[in-house]
């Protein structure tokens, strides 16, 4: 084919990420497709007649990008991942039984870390149990705050969060030395060292994105593709977390095992 694509990453600075964007509305591209939720917001943000297809943005309407998941507005449509809260939850109660007090770790900045950290604080509390929150600014912070709640809970809860995901070794290090157990909200977490997650497959939201994008491609406007929820059935357990905090997990049917 006669594509051309042009990868960038702003490596989770927003200047970056506004550059980023500015230089693809000045190319004129076709298409953008955009992961996650900043990187989403900032290319909406610029208002520009270019189709945008979104890939696992947790909550678009909580997040401004459309109004309606059905028929949406704002030039853009696409993939979300909702985050199973409960469902993680429920996991950990199964995998490290008996939980007094989780901890939760989340940049204020990011409305889908604080919508989903929001979400788990509701069911923390439904449920009668103790919860910590420590809210970061930036991944330079993530390291004490980190190592403040190992020493002060049974276990981390880890919103969808683009700059905790980047300091992810730094949780992993702190975690592990202090044998507590980190849920993650991405396999991409469990990937880098978090415990455990009930993720959504990156090739199944993908490859939804992608036949958004070749519909908006053949003629179709954004608006006449409605935006999905594509649901979270994966379980992912990282096994060099798992060995490390001396978890045994007894039954591991319809378990996915990664290792760092």
């Amino acid at each position: 084919s006669n594509t051309e694509f042009i990868y960038k990453n702003a490596q989770g600075d927003a200047s970056n990420l506004n550059t980023i964007c500015q230089q693809m509305v000045s190319d004129g591209v076709d298409l953008v497709a955009t992961i996650a939720t900043p990187a989403t917001q900032a290319m909406v943000n610029m208002k520009s007649d270019i189709p945008v297809v979104f890939i696992s943005v947790s909550d678009p309407v909580g997040a401004g990008i459309l109004t309606d998941m059905e028929a949406p507005d704002n030039n853009a449509t696409g993939t979300s991942n909702a985050i199973p809260v409960n469902d993680i939850f429920d996991l950990a109660d199964e995998l490290t039984p008996g939980i007094e007090k989780y901890g939760i770790l989340y940049t204020s900045g990011e409305v889908n870390a604080v919508n989903t950290a929001n979400s788990a604080k509701e069911y923390l509390d439904l449920m009668g149990i103790a919860y910590e929150e420590i809210v970061v600014t930036n991944s330079s912070e993530v390291q004490q705050a980190a190592q403040q709640l190992c020493s002060e809970c049974d276990a981390i809860f880890i919103p969808n969060d683009s700059v905790i995901q980047s300091a992810m070794p730094v949780v992993t290090a702190a975690a592990r030395e202090a044998k507590v157990p980190v849920y993650g909200s991405s396999a991409v977490m469990v990937d880098e060292g978090a415990f455990a997650t009930i993720a959504i497959s990156d090739e199944e939201i993908g490859a939804a994105s992608a036949d958004m994008a070749v519909e908006i491609l053949g003629g179709l406007t954004a608006a006449e593709v409605p935006s999905v929820v594509v649901p979270a059935t994966a379980t992912v357990v990282n096994k060099t977390t798992m060995d490390s905090i001396g978890v045994a997990i007894e039954n591991t049917d319809g378990i996915t095992f990664v290792e760092d």
